[in-house]
């Protein structure tokens, strides 16, 4: 059956990065948690082979997080995984890496973004905001703009330094037309990037 052309009717959600290591797993279990917190159940996915960040959304949202990877399974294929497994009120889906980086540097082919159009899922992108200002908008104006179809529907900025810092990055970001969902605060006991 091809479901490439069909109207999914699946509520879902992509959260993407803007690089690796900018709190892409931390954030999308913490989405995870709250939604399930609210008494709705959450199908988490993750793009491409990765099998360390699914065990941490499996045991937050209570099922086993599914891969959608490209590469392996093609296009429809993924779609047709993507429709089977998501009976859960919700379903989350984990980025790979930056937003667009995929199967090489000139194509979009099984980037985060490549699965967010296959599945037509509205996108929340995180950014770093851990070392910025200003240039937090250049940074958000450029995704945005990178691709005619970003997806894009809200910027999660983590890491903030402070209440100035928050405020600082909010009126840089004023004029985008990509509202601010959230800010996280630079925690001193952060994990990590694996």
């Amino acid at each position: 059956m091809k479901l490439l052309d069909k109207e999914l009717k699946i509520p879902r959600l992509v959260v993407a990065g803007a690089t690796s290591g900018v709190g892409k797993t931390s954030i999308t279990s913490a989405i995870i948690y709250g939604i399930k917190k609210r008494g709705y159940s959450v199908q988490a996915f993750k793009v491409g082979p990765d099998y360390i960040d699914p065990s941490y959304l499996s045991a937050i949202s209570g099922n086993d997080t599914r891969n959608l990877d490209v590469w392996l399974m093609g296009e429809n294929e993924l779609v047709q995984s993507f429709v089977k497994n998501s009976a859960s009120d919700i379903s989350i889906i984990e980025g790979v890496m930056g937003y667009y980086d995929g199967f090489g540097g000139k194509t979009n082919y099984a980037s985060t973004h490549h699965v967010a159009s296959l599945l037509k899922s509205p996108t929340i992108l995180v950014l770093d905001a851990s070392k910025a200002a200003r240039s937090i908008a250049a940074t958000a104006l450029g995704f945005a703009k990178f691709h005619r179809n970003s997806r894009i529907v809200g910027i999660i900025l983590n890491k903030i330094g402070s209440k100035k810092h928050e405020n600082m990055c909010k009126q840089a970001l004023a004029s985008l037309k990509v509202p601010i969902l959230g800010s996280i605060l630079k925690n001193s006991e952060s994990m990590e990037s694996r």
